[in-house]
């Protein structure tokens, strides 16, 4: 069974909207905890348990952790329009909008992490905007935009070329208080982001463990987004308990090219052990604004059905979208299309 998993944020956080996507056939429904904290969106979760028993559906919740990604500390959009340069400042300060040069912090970064150079490119969010950089000083630097969009609040920043990867990977301490705190609320699962092995996964396992005494522990969702974590596959795989392909930063990190050879890693690795796989990101993100759907993208969600994925994740299409109910109604279509089935499933049955 390919489950619909609905991405909860500001467009589809009142009660009213969450029953009606539970109606259009939401199996999973995510909560990302890199704007929020995940105190809050166990309480929001709790609403949702609530209403499917209310409906007499069932449905599972999975809690999102960022892990160690630079983001911008902008509360407000920053529209590039007419801005020439803008200054990048790397001490995770408050950002200033005003002024004819805007300056964004920087927050994220630990000591050794590798800075952007003189004619590098910085990619933000999933690769909607880009900046270069021009000049560089002690803690921040220059740079010029590359394209005339809207910066959203507190995206993620990419450095293409200038991650370390394969470094030994850490839980950064907020990961690791979202860990600890899962003990007693509603969440079946909790994903750990930029997964490179299985060793990342059994040390969430372990953190997990200290806390939930009783009951079933929750599933660990390896989120595999970076050409290191696909080249390791296998061995997430076999540790984890479902493999999220994140699209989205993948990209950034392999580049156009290698992307497909990529995501097609992740999807044999998982499908030769059997380990559940979502496939997440930008799947019908043209109905965020638009009617139809994109052709490309109603090519890739059919494909993805047909193969059997065990999940098919919406983020900005529900949590941004000025009609989440609709793309959830069309992938469910498209599922009953496609991977029709009978038989309802959990994705992630408890583990003892």
């Amino acid at each position: 069974m390919t489950h619909v998993v609905a991405t909860v944020g500001p467009a589809c956080s009142s009660r009213e909207v969450l029953g009606d996507l539970l109606k259009a056939g939401v199996d999973v429904f995510r909560f990302t905890a890199s704007k929020t904290p995940v105190a809050q969106l166990a309480a929001l979760a709790e609403v949702v348990r609530e209403l499917a028993a209310d409906l007499g559906l069932p449905v599972e919740l999975v809690l999102d952790l960022p892990g160690a990604k630079p983001r911008l500390t902008n509360d407000a959009y920053l529209d590039l329009a007419g801005v020439t340069e803008l200054v990048l400042r790397f001490d995770a300060g408050p950002s200033d909008l005003t002024g004819p040069v805007p300056r964004l912090g920087v927050s994220g970064l630990g000591p050794g992490d590798p800075r952007p150079s003189v004619g590098d490119l910085v990619v933000i969010g999933d690769g909607e905007d880009a900046l270069r950089i021009v000049e560089h000083a002690a803690g921040s630097c220059r740079a010029v935009p590359l394209t005339t969009g809207v910066i959203g609040i507190r995206r993620g920043l990419s450095f293409p070329g200038a991650r370390d990867a394969g470094g030994a990977q850490e839980f950064t301490p907020y990961d690791l208080a979202g860990l600890r705190a899962m003990a007693g609320t509603p969440f079946d699962a909790v994903v750990i982001s930029f997964a490179e092995s299985a060793d990342l996964v059994d040390r969430a396992r372990a953190v997990l463990s200290e806390g939930v005494r009783e009951g079933p522990l929750p599933s660990v969702v390896a989120k595999v987004e970076t050409a290191t974590g696909a080249a390791s596959a296998d061995e997430v795989a076999r540790a984890a308990d479902g493999i999220l392909l994140g699209r989205g930063d993948l990209l950034l990190d392999t580049g156009p090219v290698e992307f497909h050879a990529a995501c097609r890693r992740v999807l044999d690795a998982a499908r030769a052990i059997g380990c559940p796989v979502l496939v997440g990101t930008q799947l019908l993100t043209s109905l965020a604004a638009g009617w139809l759907p994109h052709r490309s993208e109603l090519a890739t969600v059919s494909g993805l059905l047909a193969e059997g994925v065990a999940g098919l994740m919406l983020s900005e299409e529900t949590a941004g979208a000025t009609d989440p109910v609709r793309a959830v109604t069309l992938l469910t279509g498209l599922r009953d299309r496609y991977a029709p089935t009978t038989v309802r499933t959990a994705l992630f049955p408890s583990r003892p």
